[in-house]
């Protein structure tokens, strides 16, 4: 069997169960609709019922899609494990100072780089 056969009986398998899924998910919305229209006030008290159990955690997504491209930070273990070592006893201006005495001129950040890294840090 070469490979693209392969390829396709495994898309028709993975179009399979998707049809089954959607099967099951018409026939929930069958049933949710006919308790609605018998009884709408208990139909509401049950709550979903059908989790989602298979969705990414939506920063991990947002991290892959944000737009532009990281920060010097972001991309440089070594500039970054300098700065959180410092982080929690010095100024940004501080640690500014520190960055623009030890690495080159290619590698270094400002405060205001520093202070945007520590906020979008703290959200997370």
């Amino acid at each position: 069997m070469d490979g693209v056969s392969l390829q396709i009986r495994t898309a028709c398998a993975v179009v399979g169960q998707l049809k089954l899924l959607l099967d099951r998910l018409a026939d929930a919305l069958d049933q949710a609709e006919d308790e609605l229209r018998v009884d709408p006030l208990s139909a509401h008290s049950k709550g979903v019922q059908i989790g989602f159990q298979d969705l990414p955690e939506p920063t991990d997504h947002r991290r892959h899609h944000r737009p532009g491209r990281p920060s010097k930070i972001e991309t440089d273990p070594e500039l970054r494990a300098f700065i959180e070592a410092r982080i929690d006893r010095m100024t940004f201006d501080g640690i500014a100072s520190e960055v623009s005495r030890r690495f080159p001129e290619g590698r270094r950040v400002a405060k205001s780089a520093i202070h945007a890294w520590w906020q979008r840090r703290r959200r997370r």
